[in-house]
Parts: structure tokens; C-alpha cells; sequence
């Protein structure tokens, strides 16, 4: 069973829901979206999950656009996200998870991201915006590095 698959199970075990907090990772500053999500962890979180910026967030309400074009425009870049992952899971116990788009994952490199992501600490992805019927690269390597995936409908 993974560490997301034990802290909902957790909640259930304890008669409630899992509460799993988003943040934009880099907003307002990297060192700042760190320690709120480390808050978020102290204070009864049980999955983290953090969106890392992107030039094009269209399926992103306003908010979370004008976060995340305000931590690229600070010089945001993907190593940042392993940084952060790596700050937050050496603090607490609570599964990180990352909420993408496919194209940052790919431009990347699909087994690039695959081992730094657990390497960081990170437990998974959250990809809106591919189907696993075409998800067959990540299927892989998700499976080879332990990492949750998934998927939404």
C-alpha cells in the first residue's frame, strides 16, 4: 500500500474523509509556499499537493492562474519543485503528491521526472490532463519508481 493509499485509508479508519490541501508551489516565494505547506501538514492535512507553475494553466481558475504566472514571473523553474517536494517531506510525514499538466512532465523527460520525483520524497502525480489509455510512458515508469498516479475524469 502506498503513503497515499495508507493516509486515506487513515481517515477512513478514523470515520472521516481524507482532507488533502493544494497549494501553488513558488507563491509567493518558493521559501513561503514551503513552510504553508509544511503549515498545512502541522495542522491536520493528510495529502499535500502542490501545482507547480505553467505558463498555460487553462483548466486553472483565476486564482491559481495568478498565482503561478506570479511565481513564474519571479524565475519559478521545475528544479524548484524538487526542492520544495524534498524541504516539505523532510519536515513531515505527509505524502506530497503533484498536481500537472502532462506537457511540463514530458518536456522534462518522462523517467527523468519519474526518479527525481521519489528521489525528492515525492509520492505521485495528479495528471488532469492525460487519460491512462495514452498514459502507457508514465504507466511505466510511475510502476518502475513506486509512484501513485492519477488520473482525472
Amino acid at each position: 500500500m502506498s503513503r497515499v493509499e495508507q493516509a486515506i485509508a487513515a481517515a477512513h479508519e478514523a470515520g472521516r474523509s481524507a482532507f488533502v490541501g493544494y497549494l501553488p508551489v513558488g507563491f509567493p516565494d518558493l521559501e513561503t509556499s514551503i513552510q504553508a505547506a509544511i503549515a498545512l501538514a502541522e495542522n491536520g492535512v493528510d495529502i499535500i499537493e502542490l501545482g507547480p507553475p505553467y505558463s498555460d494553466p487553462v483548466m486553472d481558475g483565476a486564482v491559481i492562474q495568478e498565482a503561478t504566472t506570479a511565481a513564474l514571473a519571479r524565475g519559478f523553474k521545475m528544479k524548484d519543485l524538487f526542492t520544495a517536494v524534498r524541504a516539505i517531506t523532510e519536515a513531515t510525514d505527509v505524502p506530497v503528491l503533484v498536481m500537472t499538466y502532462w506537457n511540463p512532465v514530458f518536456q522534462y523527460g518522462v523517467d527523468r521526472y519519474a526518479d527525481d520525483l521519489p528521489a525528492a520524497g515525492g509520492a505521485g502525480l495528479i495528471t488532469p490532463d492525460i487519460t491512462p489509455d495514452v498514459a502507457g510512458e508514465w504507466i511505466a515508469a510511475s510502476e518502475r519508481t513506486g509512484l501513485d498516479r492519477v488520473f482525472l475524469a
